[in-house]
């Protein structure tokens, strides 16, 4: 096996294989209803997972910026990830919104955190999509295509967007502390 660079390889290979699924889907009998559960969990799992790199990131520019009033240990945020935050999404886009505000980055977008939003009331313990019998909806019909766009659009902002930001930021810290300046 390649390298997968953590959780962040790990995310974008969830992500592809919704846009595998989604090309599945287009190429095979239409509808071909069976591909569109797994490729909906594929993109949202990736997304969870790029939001949990993301926290993982921030607390740890926060460390480094020495703004760590309150800032978990590694240990702590694994802990809090794993038994409060869980899979929900919601509360992972505004723990995330959060850090980024405390680091003086901004936020995330809000047509990305409206669509998180939306994604955390559709599925918020991260079983819907997982578990056929999870799932609660009166949609007789979906636009495949849009929805997979969507949720490739929050993956990339989250995985491309606040990740890059966030090794470009911790890179200026990293230098500050260097030069004895942080």
């Amino acid at each position: 096996m390649g390298y997968y660079d953590g959780d962040r390889g790990l995310a974008c290979g969830f992500a592809d294989a919704g846009d595998a699924v989604l090309a599945a889907w287009q190429s095979g009998p239409h509808p071909n209803d069976p591909l569109l559960l797994p490729m909906i969990y594929n993109y949202r799992h990736g997304i969870e997972l790029a939001l949990k790199q993301a926290i993982r990131q921030a607390v740890e520019c926060l460390q480094m910026a020495r703004r760590d009033h309150g800032v978990p240990t590694p240990s702590e945020l694994e802990a809090h990830l794993k038994s409060k935050q869980r899979h929900r999404l919601g509360p992972l886009a505004e723990q995330l919104a959060g850090l980024l505000n405390q680091l003086q980055l901004g936020s995330l977008p809000p047509e990305t955190m409206r669509w998180l939003m939306r994604l955390h009331q559709l599925d918020p313990s991260g079983e819907a999509f997982r578990y056929a019998n999870h799932l609660k909806t009166d949609a007789t019909a979906v636009d495949v295509v849009r929805l997979a766009s969507a949720f490739r659009e929050a993956f990339d902002m989250v995985h491309g967007g606040v990740l890059t930001m966030l090794d470009v930021h911790e890179t200026h810290l990293y230098e500050m502390w260097e030069q004895g300046m942080n």
